[in-house]
């Protein structure tokens, strides 16, 4: 392993310096990080810890939606009472990150930050439209996920920035929102296939809205515009979401690795898409 520098922050200002002086890669629970140092090429020579900003760990709600700072562990969306009413699709993912020592450890930021293809809190943020809060020195920018989100391990954060936050709007009722992880084990196991799906109803129990994303199945976590473009303005039906669920091959583009085939992710993206949809629907329907 390396030498690399550390260095822990104990404000935001801390870390806007300690980056234009080093150069050094942020971390928080360092989950990952600890594994890619053990590489060959890790890509910095500093690391600078910033889990003691206690002002980037919260889940709060107000009149713009639900913000999640980027220190928030998986263990405190799992917590979040406010998460498990207005995104379920989050705790369900959170709930397979790892083990419960992963989860107390592993934040949030970490999981969008790492831009891993697989990331599991990716597909449910994407599928609620999501926003990322970067800061910098020079102030605040925000854009939406699918935005920020480059290919494998790449993001547009540029020099000096962070990742302060990631937020949404809270879905209005009723609602359905589900995540779906496919393994090759039952736990702590990086996904082969996830998939996420929110659906928002009209009065008369229409699809109003329909917002799909599935990881592991192209070079990021994607939007499955194809998807979603089938289901819009539509009564639940079958048909409607095999339809729907073919519709994905458009939006993907999987690889062949130790973990499964193209063609076996190819079939796999469409079956768990199938499935979120149903689960999904039935969710909303119970609430209106």
């Amino acid at each position: 392993m390396q030498e690399i520098d550390y260095f822990a922050a104990e404000t935001l200002d801390d870390v806007y310096n300690l980056l234009a002086e080093t150069g050094g890669r942020v971390i928080a629970g360092g989950t990952d990080v600890i594994v890619q140092m053990q590489r060959s090429a890790f890509p910095a020579t500093a690391l600078i810890d910033v889990s003691r900003i206690a002002d980037l760990r919260f889940i709060r709600e107000d009149t713009g939606g639900i913000h999640i700072g980027a220190l928030t562990t998986y263990a405190d969306v799992l917590a979040s009472c406010l998460l498990h009413e207005a995104a379920p699709a989050l705790i369900q993912a959170a709930a397979t990150v790892g083990a419960p020592q992963t989860r107390s450890r592993g934040t949030i930021g970490g999981n969008i930050g790492n831009a891993s293809p697989a990331g599991d809190m990716l597909p449910p943020l994407l599928a609620l439209n999501a926003e990322i809060t970067l800061t910098c020195a020079a102030g605040t920018r925000i854009l939406p996920l699918d935005d920020f989100l480059l290919g494998p391990r790449q993001t547009c954060l540029a020099p000096g920035e962070i990742i302060h936050s990631v937020s949404f709007e809270t879905p209005p009722k009723p609602f359905g929102a589900v995540f779906l992880k496919l393994g090759n084990r039952s736990g702590m196991a990086i996904a082969v296939v996830n998939a996420a799906a929110v659906l928002l109803l009209d009065a008369q129990g229409r699809i109003a809205t329909a917002r799909v994303a599935l990881g592991a199945v192209a070079p990021r976590a994607v939007r499955c515009l194809h998807v979603e473009a089938v289901l819009a303005g539509q009564q639940r039906s079958d048909g409607l979401f095999a339809d729907a669920a073919r519709a994905v091959q458009g939006d993907i583009a999987p690889i062949s690795d130790i973990r499964g085939t193209a063609s076996y992710r190819r079939q796999a993206a469409e079956r768990l898409v199938r499935r979120a949809l149903r689960q999904a629907f039935e969710q909303a329907r119970t609430e209106s």
